[in-house]
This record gives C-alpha cells, sequence and structure tokens, in this order.
C-alpha cells in the first residue's frame, strides 16, 4: 500500500514538473516571440538600386571609404562597396562620377587646383573654409558637388625626427630655414612616386623661395622606397623627407612634420563628393555624411590611418569602431 502511494506521489510530482516546464516554455516563447516584434529593422530605401562607393587606394580614402558604406547602411540605404580602395590615382574618382559610373567619392579639396578650369589657385594657400569652398563653387557647372569636409589637412609636407626638431628648435620653416642658413646638415629624401616634390612650385621649390633657403643637390636624394624609415633610423646620413602631414607611420617612427604656416602647399581636407543628380535624389545624404566629416580632425586620422598602415587593423574595423564611438551607429 505504501508502495502505492509512494508511486501516486511521483506521477503527481512529474506531472507538476511537466506542467511547470510547459509554462515555462511557453512563457520563453510568446517572450521570444515579443521580443522580435518589438526588434527594430531598419527600412531599405534604395533597395535593388544600391549606391556605388569608390576612393583611392591610399590609408585614408580607404578609411574614409568604409566610414561612408557604414553610416549609409545604418540608416537604411543598400551600398556597393566593392570601389574602395581601388583608384591608383586622383583623376579616376573625377572621371568615374563625371560618367556616373559611381555615386559617391572621397576627394581632396586641393584637387580643384589641378582638375578645375580658371580656378583660383590663391585661394588654396589661405584657410580650410576658403579652400573648400573655392571648390565647391567652381565645380558646381560641371555637375559635380562637394557636399562637405573634414576640418583638416592632408598636404605634402617635410618630416624629421621629433627628438631632431626639439634639440635644434625645429618648429616650423622659418625654423628650418634659418638652420640651413646657419650651415646646419640637412639630408633630404624624396620617395619614387613623389619626384614632383623637387620640382613644383607648391613643394620645395615653394618653400624656398617664401622662406629663403636653399638646398643643393647634394643634400637632395629622389628616387628612395621608403624615405620616412630612412630618417627614423638615420640610413645614409638622411635628416628629413618627404611626407604626407597626416601619414599613418609618422607616429609610428616618431616624426615630426615641420609646419607651413604660409600655406605653401595647398591645402588638402578629405571631402565627401557626388554629382548634382544623385544629390537630388537623395538630399538628405548630406545631412548624414557632414557631421561625420566633421568630427574627424588631425589627430583622430593620424591615429586611423596608423591603425591601419602600421598596427595591422581593417579599414571596416577602424570605421566601425569610429563611428559606435561617436554615436553615429549602434
Amino acid at each position: 500500500m505504501k508502495q502505492k502511494w509512494i508511486s501516486i506521489l511521483l506521477c503527481v510530482a512529474m506531472c507538476a514538473t511537466l506542467a511547470v516546464g510547459c509554462e515555462g516554455k511557453a512563457k520563453g516563447e510568446s517572450e521570444g516571440k515579443s521580443d522580435s516584434k518589438t526588434e527594430k529593422t531598419v527600412e531599405i530605401k534604395n533597395e535593388g538600386d544600391p549606391i556605388v562607393i569608390a576612393t583611392m587606394t591610399d590609408e585614408e580614402s580607404q578609411i574614409y571609404g568604409e566610414l561612408m558604406k557604414q553610416i549609409l547602411e545604418a540608416n537604411g540605404y543598400e551600398v556597393e562597396a566593392s570601389g574602395i580602395g581601388t583608384y591608383n590615382n586622383s583623376t579616376l574618382p573625377r572621371q568615374s562620377l563625371m560618367e556616373k559610373q559611381v555615386d559617391l567619392v572621397q576627394d581632396y579639396t586641393g584637387r580643384g587646383m589641378m582638375f578645375i578650369k580658371d580656378v583660383d589657385t590663391s585661394a588654396y594657400q589661405t584657410d580650410l573654409e576658403t579652400a573648400f569652398n573655392t571648390t565647391r563653387e567652381a565645380d558646381e557647372k560641371n555637375g559635380l558637388v562637394w557636399m562637405c569636409y573634414s576640418p583638416y589637412n592632408n598636404t605634402d609636407g617635410i618630416c624629421v625626427r621629433k627628438e631632431w626638431a626639439e634639440k635644434n628648435h625645429i618648429k616650423d620653416f622659418n625654423d628650418f630655414a634659418k638652420y640651413i642658413n646657419d650651415g646646419g646638415e640637412m639630408k633630404l629624401a624624396v620617395a619614387t612616386e613623389n619626384s614632383y616634390f623637387v620640382t613644383e612650385p607648391i613643394c620645395l621649390p615653394g618653400w624656398e623661395e617664401k622662406y629663403g633657403f636653399k638646398l643643393n643637390e647634394n643634400q637632395v636624394v629622389v628616387g628612395v622606397s621608403d624615405p620616412q624609415t630612412m630618417v627614423a633610423n638615420g640610413t645614409d646620413g638622411v635628416i628629413a623627407s618627404n611626407c604626407y602631414t597626416t601619414g599613418g607611420t609618422l607616429e609610428a617612427l616618431d616624426l615630426y612634420v615641420i609646419e607651413d604656416p604660409e600655406y605653401v602647399s595647398p591645402i588638402y581636407s578629405p571631402s565627401a563628393v557626388c554629382t548634382e543628380d544623385f544629390l537630388k535624389e537623395y538630399p538628405e545624404i548630406q545631412e548624414i555624411l557632414t557631421p561625420m566629416y566633421e568630427a574627424i580632425d588631425e589627430d583622430t586620422i593620424r591615429d586611423m590611418n596608423k591603425r591601419l598602415s602600421t598596427d595591422g587593423e581593417s579599414a571596416a574595423d577602424i570605421a566601425s569602431g569610429f563611428l559606435k564611438e561617436k554615436g553615429f551607429i549602434k
């Protein structure tokens, strides 16, 4: 009899357990369904007609390409981004835009000096806003729209070791000129692909004329593969090299960019460029991109460039981290 009651009690307990389990499962399923209903999804605004983005191959352009791609996708736009980091010279993005092969590119304000007929070239040696507006206004007749820009200047420059600059009290080209004119030792290395650096009036010849110094042919070596590493290591007596002023290797190699207070080398602020037709179709794109561009200053891009060029991070991860940190995407 006792055994029978035990069996009955066990059956009751098992039924109770099953009932609780079923109730819990049903409750969990119900909650799951409720979560899925409240989960927000971004509505695709241009399904089947993606926005085509393309950029040049340099590290900075790759990062900006990813930034544009991710912020547009987060705002509900389908994007075709296989063209990011594919253009190997500065004429191709502009040509592709004008031929309607792409919708959105990354470019630099100073390019207006080269590509826009009858543009006021002197306006690129004043300030960031003037340089941007000069390009924007001059390019309207070509059907291109310069939507926004980042508040820094990535132009040609000369870099030296920070320790050397501090030791010789060199901050800008006025100090550099005094050092040279006082007989200071100098050897400048220039990368093979940047040979224009020693002939163009917006680079070395311009600095020599504006600040009043002159390097002789024995002080300039053109045609090396990695001049900045030569500076960092003091290879073959190299003290200085050409550079882009926000290059990723500068911080990694502990190099200092000599300041150019007269803006001899034109201002190159990164800008988002599209066609007039594209902006008419998607006017809100300018409102999406402008705050993002304006949030990137010189220190920020130098760090991002360094992480891409020397730390091994991907452009996609760098862009994602920045956009989340600044609250542009979740």
